[in-house]
């Protein structure tokens, strides 16, 4: 009797998990991100390294909108500007950042679609995730609901031969509705290539807003930092929507 109810238990247990990630999941489906959305989106980026005394930091806004007859970009003169005057200091000193740039090029269409496309981007990560909590908790004093997953990375053939490790773990913050308020990724790498070890450490969190039938990602900031070929280096790029 006893072994009985040990095995109902564990099968409460799983079928409370999987709930977790298909409520999450049935809610995510419900942003296909159709309508039309305009928005300023503004970047800042910030690199530094053993190599160089100086970080490199950056930043840069567009604006962008979002809809059945695709993405459109829109960049002002005076960041053109900036990018002009860093390329002929750049011409006369090749010690002189392209800062603006740098930080331009970090604004493409892939990243955009996510932020703009919140639903869609965290559903794919949800794809090699495995629910191992699922707890109550409270946001600002309103009802709310954590799912913790552990993620297993996915590498190419030619990537996979060199790693030796990989760990990804995510947090998804939800309403009472299972609706994203928040997520937060953590990654952690280690590779070798002929004697060369390379180690790198990741953290993502985004902030989410509904906006019609999308789910935004109304703030993302990425830190990175690591080692290899007897460099250190870290990161962040801290990146802000604002709905129009």
């Amino acid at each position: 009797m006893r072994f009985a109810k040990t095995i109902f238990l564990i099968f409460v247990a799983a079928s409370a998990r999987a709930d977790g990630l298909g409520d999450l999941r049935a809610a995510l489906a419900r942003f296909p991100a159709q309508s039309t959305l305009r928005a300023a989106v503004t970047l800042e980026r910030h690199q530094e390294n053993d190599e160089s005394k100086i970080p490199d930091h950056g930043k840069v806004a567009v604006e962008v909108e979002a809809g059945g007859e695709g993405l459109r970009v829109t960049f002002a003169n005076d960041v053109i500007a900036r990018v002009q005057a860093e390329s002929r200091a750049q011409e006369a000193d090749p010690e002189k950042k392209t800062s603006t740039a740098t930080a331009l090029r970090e604004v493409d269409a892939p990243q955009l679609v996510e932020l703009l496309d919140g639903a869609s981007a965290l559903a794919r990560r949800l794809t090699n995730a495995t629910l191992q909590k699922d707890a109550r908790v409270a946001v600002a004093g309103r009802p709310a609901r954590q799912l913790t997953f552990a993620v297993q990375p996915k590498f190419s053939k030619a990537e996979a031969k060199h790693m030796k490790s990989a760990e990804m773990s995510l947090v998804v913050t939800t309403d009472a509705e299972n609706v994203p308020l928040a997520a937060e990724l953590h990654g952690s790498f280690k590779a070798k290539f002929l004697l060369m070890t390379f180690e790198q450490k990741l953290h993502e969190t985004w902030s989410y807003a509904r906006a019609g039938d999308r789910l935004v990602a109304v703030q993302h900031r990425q830190e990175q930092s690591g080692s290899g070929l007897g460099q250190n280096f870290s990161g962040w790029t801290a990146t802000t929507v604002a709905i129009r």
